[in-house]
């Protein structure tokens, strides 16, 4: 996933609340699924969870996504980029009210801002600074977006960072190719202090976390990823589609790494899974057809039983949050340079109450939660 970008003023008045009545489920073997890799869960070492900082062609981010009690949804992100010319970094903070109302944008800065500790942990740069803490494995992010918006919050894990197998996987046959390395925190309880619309209150919700470094991102199509959260329970979906121009069809077209959170506890991480677009229409704006109906399905096995785990979740996508033109704010070299990869990024997010149908061995329940969703398309084959 890019991670650039602003809000198009075009898109908001032309988006529309179109109701779509619900088809029913696809059924199995009726769509492709990801790749189904050996999944091997791990704990991401210190080393995994350090900035990387390649020195080109890559984009390296930190994301935090926060469901507040209160009802709103925000993420902040750090992305170093060294896509262009000469190295970039962008901050981005989002705030999503339950009334309709939003705030936020995207900050460009120099190289010369951006500042990492010593153990390259932490970083910092002008409006935003992340530190790591070691005793709890989790993170302090600040972001003071306005007088009217800011971030003091504390990410407290309930459990450490993960990654599946070695967090790394190739958009082709080798690194060459391109690829993505993806650490996450798919499960945080939040405390510190937000400023939303002017009024200070206390940080209460659910997060998560994830640090990606993208190499070659050209070489993904389409992303999809999905962030449910509940009080114990939560499910993450990481999933991208490999353009056919690009690679051949002799390596996966479709991988994903997802994880499945029971009671603040890792019960399973996964590699078959699939987010379905059961219905679509064309937006107007970007020209691509974005989903109205998804269908995300996750299998595999529990980690201590090695049971037979599935989860299913279908939601109608009434409540966008927003369109965003990846390459709109970018400096100039910077989009003129990603422009000869990448024709017309855009980004699409969601927000819905869903309820997730989880089986474990013999065992089913339903758990009711938020899910945000959030469509990456990169270029029109």
């Amino acid at each position: 996933m890019l991670s650039f970008g602003k809000k198009s003023a075009a898109v908001d008045a032309t988006t529309k609340k179109t109701p779509v009545v619900a088809l029913p489920d696809p059924e199995p073997g009726s769509f492709i699924r990801s790749d189904i890799i050996r999944s091997v869960r791990s704990e991401a070492t210190v080393d995994d969870l350090k900035w990387k900082l390649l020195s080109s062609n890559s984009t390296e981010t930190m994301t935090f996504y926060m469901c507040l009690d209160n009802g709103a949804f925000a993420f902040v992100q750090m992305a170093y980029s060294t896509m262009g010319l000469s190295p970039n970094v962008g901050l981005t903070c989002r705030v999503y009210n339950p009334d309709g109302s939003k705030d936020g944008k995207m900050i460009n800065h120099g190289a010369s801002a951006f500042k990492t500790s010593d153990d390259k942990l932490s970083a910092s740069c002008e409006e935003m600074s992340i530190d790591y803490i070691p005793a709890t494995k989790g993170y302090a992010v600040r972001f003071t977006l306005s007088r009217e918006t800011a971030f003091n919050i504390v990410f407290n894990p309930s459990e450490a960072p993960f990654k599946i197998n070695d967090g790394k996987v190739c958009f082709g046959k080798s690194d060459k190719d391109g690829f993505v390395q993806a650490q996450f925190m798919p499960k945080a309880s939040l405390s510190g202090t937000v400023m939303l619309g002017g009024k200070a209150m206390e940080a209460k919700g659910q997060g998560l976390f994830h640090h990606a470094v993208q190499c070659k991102p050209q070489g993904a199509a389409k992303w999809n990823f999905i962030n449910f959260q509940s009080e114990k329970d939560a499910l993450m979906l990481y999933e991208f589609e490999i353009s056919q121009k690009n690679h051949g069809s002799d390596h996966p077209n479709i991988v994903s790494q997802g994880s499945i959170v029971r009671n603040d506890r890792i019960i399973a991480v996964t590699t078959n899974n699939r987010a379905v677009h059961v219905q679509k229409q064309m937006d107007p704006v970007s020209g691509y057809e974005i989903p109205t109906q998804m269908f995300v399905s996750w299998e595999g096995k529990t980690l201590e039983d090695n049971l037979d785990v599935k989860v299913e979740v279908s939601a109608l996508l009434s409540n966008k949050l927003d369109t965003i033109d990846i390459l709109s704010d970018l400096p100039y070299l910077l989009r003129k340079f990603i422009q000869t990869f990448i024709t017309a990024p855009f980004l699409f997010l969601w927000y819905e109450r869903v309820v997730a149908r989880v089986t474990v061995g013999d065992e089913s329940t339903e758990i009711e939660g938020d899910m945000f969703v959030e469509c990456t398309f990169l270029s029109k084959e």
